[in-house]
C-alpha cells in the first residue's frame, strides 16, 4: 500500500510542477499565493511529501486548477466547463463578459 502512496504522491507533484512552470511561476510565487513554503512545494513536486485535503486546495486556487485535475489530471469539459462558470456571472456583469468571449474570439482569427 506504501508503494501505491508514494505513486500517487509523484503524480500529483509532477502535475503541480507542470502547471506551476507552465504558468511561469517559481517556488517562491507558488508560496506566496498557497501559504505553503518553498521548500515544502519542492518536497511535494518531488513526490516525497504527500498533500492533505486543506493543501489540495490551496495549490488547486493558487494555480487555478480544479481538484479534479490536480488529483487526477482530468480537465473539465470544456463547454460544461465555461457554461458552470457563466451561471456564475451575475446578470450585470454579463455584458463585460460577453465582450471579453468576442474580443478572445476575433483575436483567434
Amino acid at each position: 500500500m506504501a508503494r501505491k502512496l508514494k505513486d500517487v504522491n509523484i503524480e500529483i507533484g509532477a502535475r503541480i510542477k507542470n502547471e506551476r512552470t507552465a504558468q511561469k511561476m517559481t517556488r517562491e510565487d507558488l508560496a506566496k499565493l498557497s501559504g505553503y513554503s518553498a521548500n515544502f512545494i519542492q518536497e511535494v513536486e518531488r513526490g516525497r511529501s504527500g498533500l492533505s485535503s486543506e493543501s489540495i486546495r490551496a495549490f488547486a486556487v493558487a494555480l487555478n486548477l480544479s481538484a479534479d485535475t490536480l488529483l487526477f489530471g482530468r480537465t473539465p469539459d470544456s463547454f460544461e466547463y465555461v457554461i458552470q462558470k457563466l451561471k456564475a456571472v451575475p446578470a450585470e456583469k454579463m455584458p463585460h463578459i460577453l465582450k471579453i468571449i468576442d474580443e478572445a474570439i476575433e483575436c483567434t482569427r
